[in-house]
This record gives C-alpha cells, structure tokens and sequence, in this order.
C-alpha cells in the first residue's frame, strides 16, 4: 500500500494509523483504517493531481485497470455524445458530524479532459455531503459545458 501511494504521490502518504484508531467514528476501523479521517492527508488540488497521474497521457496504468475504473466512476446520466463524467465521492466524520466531503473525478468534454475535485468542510449552517459536493461538480462542468 505504502508503495502505491508513494508512486502516485498521493498526499502525505501517511499509513501509519493503519488501524484507524484515530478516526472514533470508524465503524469499521478493519477496512477503512488510515484513510478515513485518520493518518493520511490530501488536498483537493492534490486530488484531482492523482486523478490526472492515474488518468493521464502519462499513466502507468493499463488500458484495462483504467477501462475497469472508468466504468465504476461514469456517471451514466451525465454521459452523452459529447461529454462523459467520471467521478467518485468521500466523507468523513468527527464526533458524529460530517466535517467533509468530496467529489473527484475528471471530465470528458469532446477532445479534452478537465480534472476536478470539490471538497465541502464542516460549516455552521449548511449539510456537507458527498451528494453537494457532487452537485456543485456538475454543475461547474455545466458551465463550463453548457448542452449544445
């Protein structure tokens, strides 16, 4: 694991709590261990660097794993003809409120592609979700995009 996060660069690359004890609103601690609300740190720039790492001209990854991750990541009711949307959400939990959320992914818009991330912090008086910060995603990408 420490390996991978290293070659993509991935954030602090942090695995030491590999258990996640320092996450208290772990539910399963087993599986998700460092990465959520724990050791390992990333921001939203750095997010949407690894997606371009893992998606980019320059991949080391094959045609086959990226073929695999882009159809879990399309959005099918965002795709069409000219514009195809892949992405993935996140979340995390401090003292049983969600503190963050995330929407990364990349954009397919005719012969270019556009790599994003939104992150939503914990704020006073609106709901951080992944769902939002989906929402805001296509929504910039709308109006970057706007149907022909």
């Amino acid at each position: 694991m420490q390996k991978k996060l290293d070659e993509l660069e991935y954030g602090n690359g942090d695995i030491s709590d590999w258990e996640g004890r320092l996450n208290t609103n772990n539910n399963n601690p087993v599986l998700t261990g460092f990465w959520i609300e724990s050791s390992l740190l990333i921001s939203p720039k750095e997010q949407a660097e690894v997606m371009e790492r893992i998606f980019g001209d320059n991949t080391d990854y094959s045609e086959e794993t990226l073929t695999s991750l882009k159809q879990v990541m399309l959005l099918p009711e965002q795709n069409s003809a000219d514009i195809s949307i892949y992405g993935k959400t996140g979340m995390g939990k401090a003292n049983g409120i969600v503190i963050d959320s995330w929407y990364t992914g990349f954009a397919d818009v005719n012969a270019n592609r556009i790599y994003f991330c939104v992150y939503l912090g914990e704020t006073d008086n609106e709901n951080v979700s992944s769902a939002r910060a989906k929402e805001i995603a296509l929504k910039i990408i709308s109006d970057f995009h706007p149907s022909e």
